[in-house]
């Protein structure tokens, strides 16, 4: 934590760049591990589908054309439980399709207590289909920046806290 501190301030001193999404090492490896997990316990053979939802749904930006959402068994009992916050330890991942139906990306939610309060404790990571964490070029004070999308993106922490949906920070509306 201290070393982030004084690399904010060091960059925003002597660069006079303010520091973007700065990604801590820990949310990279928080990543990695979260990826392996993935594999390990084959999710798309063991964890279920979003309640009410299949394969290949219809999606919307900035996911994809047709979305494909599994979720692990915390996730599921708030789920079917109409509960309007998911519990700790509830994992949400998206496989984002692109109009042909071949995989663009796959993102993930995980609540973790105590990670980001401001922004109902949840994690979130964008991969590539091989496993990579993305990025994405923005622009800040004339000058392009990468941030990688992992741990506290802005763009889904925007996009999520306006859910209407019923759930905090979840999009998807219950199941009919």
């Amino acid at each position: 934590m201290y070393r982030f501190i004084f690399l904010s301030v060091f960059l925003l001193i002597f660069t006079g760049f303010p520091v973007y999404q700065v990604l801590s090492g820990s949310d990279n490896e928080h990543a990695a591990k979260l990826w392996d997990m993935m594999q390990k316990d084959d999710y798309r053979d063991t964890w279920k589908h979003y309640p009410g939802k299949g394969v290949l749904y219809k999606g919307a930006h900035p996911h994809g054309a047709f979305l494909t959402t599994y979720v692990n068994g915390p996730a599921l009992k708030g789920l079917n439980a109409h509960n309007k916050e998911l519990p700790y330890g509830s994992i949400l991942i998206k496989e984002n399709y692109k109009p042909d139906k071949t995989l663009a990306a796959i993102t993930v939610m995980e609540r973790v207590k105590g990670y980001n309060l401001d922004a109902g404790d949840w994690y979130w990571v964008k991969f590539s289909p091989k496993g990579d964490v993305m990025t994405k070029d923005v622009e800040m004070d004339g000058k392009k920046k990468t941030v990688t999308l992992a741990g506290k993106p802005k763009g889904c922490i925007g996009c999520h806290t306006a859910s209407v949906a019923g759930i905090k920070y979840i999009m998807t509306p219950y199941p009919k």
